[in-house]
């Protein structure tokens, strides 16, 4: 019985983990965007840091994405 426990632990835990990754893709180059415009208006330059935080962003993501599933995916073994 105590296995089916954990059984059941694990399993939400790895859905929990991929239902991240979507929610993390999406925001993670909002948060370069607001970082880009915002030094774009303190430093006056004109759209060149919004993209490049934008781009450094979703890198950012990917990133975060390829931990995740790496995790998901050893806990998945456990199941």
């Amino acid at each position: 019985m105590a296995e089916s426990k954990e059984s059941k632990y694990h399993s939400a835990r790895v859905i929990g983990l991929l239902g991240t990754i979507p929610l993390i893709l999406a925001v993670s180059p909002l948060i370069g965007y607001g970082i880009g415009h915002y030094l774009d208006k303190w430093l006056h330059t004109a759209w060149v840091l919004r993209c490049l935080f934008t781009i450094l962003g979703f890198g950012a993501g990917v990133k975060e994405m390829m931990r995740l599933l790496k995790r998901a995916r050893k806990d998945f073994e456990k199941i």
